[in-house]
């Protein structure tokens, strides 16, 4: 009985020793698989990580160039510019709407009437004339005959004409100040003084060269078209002497 109880519990024994390796065996196992588990997934945590990191960058990338766009506008109020800066690529090209804000500029600039007055808007006409010791003077009124307003500054361009608009003698010098810009609304009006000797003046015969004129070709400033001003006169047109001068446009 004594052995067969013996040996009973040895049978025993060995079966718990060998569950508990079975056991031991398989929770080592989980273990392992846990971490393996665990491994591959903080794997995939990284590189997900670094995605980002890189689309991140990516969208920097194509910001940064539309913000370039955007400040190309710098007259489009710069907003087009800050949008691509704070935005991926699409924000980034919309910064180049900035650049069509800078034709709202000169667009401004226009109604503003900052235009020189073309020959076309104007005409021009010959008030008060004066005559004495020698000398003549008279004023050269230009109108804006055009429907918008336009600029005039600087001097205009003058000279006498004979027959077929042959210059004669030499052309106007200028006079006085630079003159300041004249704004002309529809109908308005700049003048510019003329001078003249009145006939020979000073000057002796063979200097002054006496010559009948049919009147007075002027350039408006800034204009490379020319008015014609009917005056039948003589002058000087020797080409020793420079007794015609003109003064800048100034308002009346």
């Amino acid at each position: 009985m004594k052995k067969i109880t013996e040996g009973a519990r040895t049978r025993t024994a060995r079966l718990s020793a060998s569950r508990a390796t079975v056991l031991a065996v398989g929770a080592a196992a989980a273990a392992l698989a846990l971490s393996a588990c665990s491994a591959t997934s903080g794997g995939s945590g990284s590189s997900g990580s670094a995605n980002p990191s890189s689309a991140s960058s990516g969208s920097t990338a194509s910001g940064g160039t539309g913000g370039t766009s955007g400040t190309g506008g710098t007259s489009g109020t710069g907003g087009g510019g800050t949008s691509g800066g704070g935005t991926a690529g699409t924000s980034g090209a919309t910064g180049s709407s900035g650049t069509s804000g800078g034709s709202g500029t000169s667009g401004t600039a226009t109604a503003a009437g900052s235009s020189f007055c073309a020959t076309s808007q104007l005409s021009v006409a010959q008030v008060n004339p004066s005559v004495g010791a020698g000398q003549y003077y008279s004023t050269l009124v230009f109108t804006n005959i055009s429907g918008s307003s336009c600029t005039m500054t600087g001097f205009p361009g003058v000279s006498y004409v004979v027959a077929n608009g042959v210059q004669s003698g030499n052309p106007a010098v200028r006079s006085g100040g630079p003159g300041s810009t004249v704004t002309l609304a529809p109908g308005g009006k700049a003048d510019s003084v003329l001078h003249d000797s009145n006939g020979i003046s000073g000057y002796t015969p063979q200097q002054c060269q006496l010559t009948p004129a049919l009147g007075l070709r002027i350039y408006p400033p800034n204009n490379k078209a020319a008015l014609f001003l009917p005056w039948k006169t003589s002058h000087c047109a020797g080409l020793s002497i420079h007794p015609l001068s003109i003064g800048p446009v100034t308002t009346q």
